[in-house]
């Protein structure tokens, strides 16, 4: 016969489910046990001991000629002296031994008890009774909660998980019930999977004592349908059982991510925009390491908004700014500081190389004309810049001569670079 082990599915059955081998009942659910008062801890025990004088027609149906899904049929049976009405379904589960028993199923429904429904998205409604026949409805009540639950025995194996869980996570219990297997799955990167299992061993060091409480953390997931998830976890203990909740908060994440971009970055060109420049700058400064600022201005630029629309201005701004990036460095710092004025950070450039990157992005901008609904129009930038001076950590000193420097160019007839006095070689 079949190991009980194998038959731990039984549990999840809301209604009272018996397995019968050769007329004796070797398992059953929760439900069962407390619809028989408790029969389980007498298993196995033969049909006569729980159904009494309605025995003969349960182990008829058992020998019904169709031998694997029979007619239900309803008998009345006394239960610890209260007459019940019940009716009996049974399937056949499987042929278990050579001598020809077979292992049976039996699902019983209580007539004079189905008074009202629960709806599940499971199935079929479930009996509503009163009492403490609620806890049938605990696995309906489990996979409608808008949390996902995981719950581990004391080996660190999956027993039971909801329908929040594979929503969540796109994975069956069956699938992830062994922990390495959770984790490869959860973690492909090996390096990511190393810093989550040692993540996860702080948190069960520092766990509270007895209910072995972890505080709700964050962290990033792989689904089974390879999306990466950001989740929300809280773990504690019942007694030889750890229970996971787990609630994904990846729309909320997206929305800091997206609100941030929108603080940091210039809406018309994807540039930083002035605000996040002077934070890289002020950070840039305390390094210490050579510094270049460049301030580019677009020449005769109200004139190319007057005559050919604001519209192909903003596509000018556009423009430079892709040109902009094209001729920089992957560390270096953009941002347009509003209106035509850019702004470029060189870190680790001294005054001979910084005025070069200068040159480069002068050149890119002019040599190519911008072209637009009435044709091509030349576009040319004035340059200024300086170099952080030794001992110098304010960002607002060293802007201030690369401002100097910017209208130095312009006086000496725009489209050229300058640099501050003193700091080019």
């Amino acid at each position: 016969m079949s190991e009980v082990a194998d038959l731990r599915w039984l549990s999840h059955v809301v209604v009272p489910m018996l397995v019968v081998c050769a007329d004796n009942v070797v398992a059953m659910n929760p439900a069962a046990a407390a619809l028989f008062g408790g029969a389980e801890n007498a298993l196995p025990v033969d049909l006569a001991t729980l159904f009494g004088s309605a025995t003969a027609p349960v182990t008829a149906l058992l020998r019904s000629e169709d031998r694997q899904v029979p007619e239900p049929i309803s008998v009345t049976c006394t239960i610890a002296g209260v007459p019940h009405g019940l009716k009996v379904a049974a399937r056949l589960m499987t042929p278990v031994d050579a001598g020809g028993e077979s292992l049976w199923a039996l699902t019983i429904t209580e007539v004079d008890k189905e008074v009202s429904s629960v709806p599940s998205d499971a199935g079929p409604a479930q009996a509503a009774v009163p009492g403490d026949a609620w806890i049938k409805l605990l696995p309906t009540i489990l996979d409608r909660l808008p949390v996902a639950l995981l719950i581990e025995d004391d080996t660190d194996i999956g027993v039971f998980v909801n329908r929040g869980f594979t929503d969540i996570f796109e994975y069956r219990l069956d699938e992830i019930a062994g922990l390495d297997e959770w984790w490869v799955k959860l973690y492909p990167d090996p390096a990511a999977r190393k810093q989550a299992e040692r993540d996860w061993s702080e948190k069960l060091a520092s766990a509270a004592t007895g209910d072995g409480t972890i505080s709700t953390s964050e962290f990033q997931v792989r689904a089974g349908g390879g999306a990466d998830k950001m989740v929300q976890s809280h773990s504690f203990r019942i007694g030889s059982y750890r229970v996971h909740s787990y609630v994904d908060v990846s729309q909320r994440h997206q929305m800091a991510v997206d609100l941030q971009l929108l603080a940091d970055t210039d809406p018309l060109t994807g540039m930083l925009n002035r605000r996040s420049f002077m934070q890289n700058a002020t950070a840039l400064m305390r390094i210490d390491q050579p510094l270049a600022a460049l301030l580019l201005d677009v020449d005769h630029f109200k004139l190319v908004n007057d005559r050919l629309g604001h519209a192909f201005g903003d596509q000018v701004l556009v423009e430079i700014a892709a040109r902009c990036r094209g001729a920089l460095r992957a560390g270096d710092v953009l941002a347009r500081l509003g209106g035509e004025e850019f702004a470029v950070l060189l870190p680790r450039q001294d005054a001979f190389r910084a005025a070069a990157v200068a040159e480069r992005l002068r050149s890119a901008i002019s040599n190519t004309p911008v072209t637009g609904p009435l044709g091509e129009h030349s576009v040319t930038v004035s340059i200024g810049g300086a170099c952080a001076k030794p001992g110098v950590s304010f960002i607002e000193e060293l802007l201030l001569r690369a401002d100097r420097a910017l209208y130095a160019a312009k006086r000496a007839g725009r489209d050229c670079v300058r640099f501050d006095p003193g700091e080019a070689s």
